[in-house]
């Protein structure tokens, strides 16, 4: 294999391709990026997901001293993703005791080139999900993270109705050295994904990068376990979006928070919702909803409307924060939410399903962050 792909000119292959894969998968955005050879690098800081951009034979002919190359990563590829050895290899691993095995488990593979200092992730398939819908069956997808970096994260395709989903699908690091891959852990959560609430966590596994042998390319199923993350350690916030495009108008409605965190001596707060409108970072509009007073499960059911031109849509932010209000003192922060294109994933998803849905209601929980 190695003869062959120094053959065609790539010495190197990190990458796996799925033609029907596009940037956004139901509606959660990926990390933009430039286009290569018809390969889209999406690039998070050091890290990149990799994935194919669908090309029809005629634009493949016309692509000047192009074609060639793209139909060898493609052929490459299907090889590599067709391997029956790769993709089955590896098992869950023996019993252990104080191991949850009732949460599935997740197949991955990984590879370190160390000529390009590129660690190449494939997120392969899961099996034995448990059922988190009422239809009996999850909607899965998987978020990785490269610990201890919190704030960027990557996506796979959600997976629907399915307990036994096969992503097969790549993500790059690129530009890190083999020693400081080596302090960093791999965070990978199995979720659900649900249009209409919030997300719901299946399951999760970390791996520590210095306990893996990268030069060998292992394939591996690892076991997920319970979440152990701060969800809900603040409280969350439902709200609906409806953006009428014809005359500009998005109406935002402050629903219901929920689990608040206590501010108060008393063990409740008197919360509120503060939003603010900006444009490229300068704010331009404020509206409050009314103070709740001794609750950390408010129900406000309050709209405020703000004009948005339609051009402008993509440059507007909403900062909707939720305060505990003091008589006395200064009114405390709770936690925040952040609503627009360049948020993060759920709430871009938000988002652009209230722009791709036009003068309806698209309501969505959000975990309030510090």
């Amino acid at each position: 294999m190695k003869k062959f792909l120094k053959d065609v000119g790539l010495d190197s292959l990190g990458s796996f391709f799925d033609e029907n894969q596009s940037p956004e998968r139901n509606g959660i955005p990926r990390t933009e990026g430039k286009a290569t050879f018809g390969v889209s690098r999406f690039h998070l800081r050091n890290g990149a997901s990799l994935n194919s951009q669908s090309r029809s034979a005629s634009e493949e002919d016309k692509a000047d001293g192009e074609s060639s190359v793209w139909k060898n990563v493609k052929s490459i590829a299907s090889m590599l993703m067709e391997d029956p050895e790769v993709v089955e290899q590896g098992a869950a691993g023996p019993y252990v005791e104080g191991v949850d095995y009732k949460l599935g488990s997740l197949q991955l593979g990984l590879i370190y080139d160390f000529q390009t200092m590129t660690l190449t992730l494939r997120i392969i398939k899961a099996k034995d999900l448990p059922a988190k819908d009422v239809t009996g069956t999850s909607d899965p997808y998987v978020k990785i993270m490269l610990l201890p970096d919190k704030k960027h994260k990557l996506l796979t395709k959600v997976k629907k109705k399915n307990l036994n989903p096969h992503w097969n699908e790549c993500f790059l690091f690129e530009g890190w050295p083999h020693n400081k891959l080596l302090e960093k852990t791999l965070y990978l959560q199995v979720i659900d994904y649900d249009r209409f609430s919030r997300d719901d966590p299946i399951g999760e596994t970390y791996i520590p990068l210095n306990e893996v042998d990268l030069s060998q390319s292992p394939v591996t199923w690892k076991y997920l376990q319970p979440c152990k993350d701060s969800r809900g350690k603040l409280g969350e916030l439902l709200l609906s979006l409806c953006y009428q495009p014809n005359i500009g108008r998005l109406t935002v409605t402050v629903m219901k928070a929920k689990d608040l965190k206590a501010k108060d001596l008393t063990g409740y707060s008197d919360p509120y919702v503060k939003i603010w409108l900006s444009y490229g970072g300068a704010r331009v509009e404020k509206k409050k909803t009314n103070i709740k007073m001794r609750t950390l499960n408010p129900i406000y059911n309050e709209s405020f409307i703000f004009d948005i031109p339609w051009e402008k849509i993509r440059e507007a932010t909403l900062d909707i924060s939720v305060m505990d209000f003091d008589k006395v003192g200064r009114n405390e922060l709770i936690g925040r939410v952040v609503l627009g294109c360049r948020s993060g994933p759920m709430e871009t998803r938000h988002w652009n399903d209230m722009v791709s849905k036009p003068r309806q209601q698209v309501a969505q929980w959000h975990l309030l962050k510090d």
